[in-house]
Parts: C-alpha cells; structure tokens; sequence
C-alpha cells in the first residue's frame, strides 16, 4: 500500500486504520454457562492448572494445591510467585517461576532446578521428552502484562529445554505475547495473547510459522487437549473498541502509561468493577443501578471449545454482570473440564457435552 493510501485510511478511519473487533458471535454467543459452572475451589488469584499423579493441581501465588480433593494441604510452595506450571508424563509437574527459575515437583527429577526464560506464561512437555517453555516478553515480568500490551510489544519466544542436559534452543521468536502451548510433534501450537490468534510453528532452521486461528473476539490465554481430541482455550479479556482505539493513539497511550497508576489504564482487566476510580464507569456500563450483561467491559469468562482441526464449536461465557472473569487457564480431568477464574478467585468444572450450547 502506498503511503498517499495509508495516510488517507489512517484520515477517515478505513482499511488497516478502522477500529473494528470481531463480534461474540456463532460459536462465541454469549451465554451464562461459566456462572452455573460448580465451584470446586475458592482462593485468591488460581492461574495455572496441571494434572499430575497427586491429582489436579492449581497455583496459587507462591504455593500449589490440590483441586479435586478439598484439603487445606499445600502440595509445594516456593519463594517466588508461579506464572507456569503443567503436568508431566512421569505423573510430576514442572513449575516456572516469576524470577526464571523451572522447579519439578514430584516424578523422576522431584526437586531438581533448572534456568528457564524470564517471563515464563506456559509450560508444555514435548514428545520427546524435552520441555517447551512460552516466554510472554522479552521486555516485561507476567505481572507487568497491560504494560506490554500497551507498549505494542511483540518480543515474546517459544524455548526448547533439554531436561538432560539443560540446554536451550529458541525454536520461535517476535510472538505477541504466547500465552498457550500445545505440541503437535512436527509442530507447536502457541496462543498470541495480543494477535488474538493461534499460530503453528514448526521448528527448524527457518522457524517457520503458519496461522491456525485469526481474529478471536478476546485474548487467548492457556490452550489443552481433551480425551477426544478436543481442545480447550481459556481466553482471559475481552477486546473492545475502546482498547483499540487506545492502541491507535499513541500520543495519548504513552501519557497514560507515565502518568496514570496501572491498575486505572484503560487497558483490559482481569476483574473490572472494583473501584469507582476505574475508566469507564459511565456509558452504558449500569442502567438503574443495575450492571446489564450487555454492557461493555473490560472483564468477562470466557472458555472455548475447538475440534481437533482448531475450529470453534462451541463457548461458555461469564457476561458483564457474571462471578467467572479473567479464565487463564482450562484442561479435562476425570471427565469434566476446569477452570481457573483468576479475576474472581474461583476454580470450577462443568461436564463436556460436545455439543453447542
């Protein structure tokens, strides 16, 4: 495109320079289903969940807990936040921590240390029987990831480590924030967070990658296989014009961000609501005092099922005015399939039909 043609979309508002977001629609109409979901644990902040020999596991902070067995045991704890964690085929579990280190818990390397990437977001074990480490952003820690959205950052990489000998290949590099692994074998499936895409990487000299999945009307998060062949994406925020927009005007994005406390951006949230100094109170947002489904914002749950092939077959959803928001993390577990509500402090499961709602 030629830069007269660029110059006069990015005027009147057209072609690469509108402000669009794809509509919760087909697959992704809205529903309650994620409130009706049964509680299966309540804690502050659950993120990552695993499935080990021990049971299904769920990070809390600096410390992991059982799921499926309610307890007030703590399975491990360290002295540093979690950001990643999986399942391992030896009935373990690896965990990455916020400060770059990967502990295994459990299995044949229980207790053993390893250096991973900085900002650690996902953990998958390959095929063969190396670790597959997501690393969000080269630039920003996993707490600091409104602040990578806004700066339009796309410095995150997808790492090969060599459980043996601990060496460390980049199989995949400039992702926009990977949030979510699957292996494939001959491939990787990685959910970009600020693409709103899942992108297939084959790894090799060329590090080739192949898009699976445009245009999701949220942003990805964990992503895991069902029993069936299904598979589950946790989306974690919802995308909105306004964001958008936000990311359009960079005069004013760059003030916000020197100016404005973090948590009052207007940037998506994990739980939105909590505070009248947030933007966006007004608008349409409550109507008599009542939040309506409806409304805009900047908070929602959302949990998506694809076939084998990625393509949406069906959604369950935590509206507006929902108890379900900011989903990181969904996998299958005797049956049925669990959530982990970061937003709203709140693990749950519902009963996998393989049908639409």
């Amino acid at each position: 495109m030629s830069r007269i043609a660029k110059a006069l979309d990015g005027w009147f508002g057209r072609g690469e320079a509108s402000i669009t977001t794809p509509p919760m629609d087909g697959a992704f109409r809205p529903n309650d289903l994620l409130d009706a979901a049964p509680v299966a644990l309540e804690a502050p902040k659950p993120d990552a969940l695993a499935v080990t020999s021990q049971g299904l596991l769920v990070s809390l902070g600096r410390s992991l807990k059982r799921v499926d067995k309610l307890e007030n045991k703590t399975v491990a704890s360290f002295d540093a936040e979690i950001s990643a964690l999986t399942g391992l085929p030896d009935g373990g579990a690896a965990a990455g921590l916020v400060d770059g280190r990967i502990v295994f818990i459990g299995g044949q390397n229980d207790g053993k240390t390893i250096a991973g990437p900085p900002c650690m977001t996902a953990l998958e074990p390959a095929r063969d029987g190396a670790l597959i480490v997501a690393n969000g952003s080269a630039t920003h820690g996993p707490q600091n990831w409104k602040r990578d959205l806004l700066e339009k950052m796309n410095s995150g990489s997808v790492w090969r480590l060599d459980l043996a000998t601990g060496e460390r290949t980049q199989i995949a590099g400039d992702l926009a924030y990977p949030y979510g692994l699957i292996d494939e074998g001959d491939s990787v499936v990685v959910s970009e967070s600020w693409r709103s895409a899942l992108t297939r990487i084959f790894p090799g000299a060329f590090h080739r990658a192949a898009p699976v999945m445009e245009g999701l009307p949220a942003y990805p998060a964990r992503v895991s296989r069902g029993a069936d062949g299904a598979i589950w994406l946790a989306l974690f925020a919802p995308r909105s014009q306004l964001v958008e927009f936000v990311l359009s005007e960079d005069r004013y994005r760059r003030r916000m961000i020197e100016e404005i406390d973090p948590d009052y951006w207007l940037a998506p949230d994990l739980r939105a609501g909590g505070s009248p100094l947030e933007p966006t109170q007004q608008g349409g947002i409550r109507q008599l005092g009542v939040l309506k489904p409806w409304s805009p914002s900047r908070s929602y749950g959302l949990v998506a099922r694809l076939d084998a092939a990625y393509r949406p077959v069906a959604s369950l959803h935590s509206r507006a005015n929902g108890r379900r928001h900011g989903v990181t993390s969904c996998l299958e577990f005797e049956g049925r399939i669990y959530f982990a509500a970061k937003g709203d402090g709140v693990v749950a499961s519902f009963a996998d039909t393989g049908a639409t709602p």
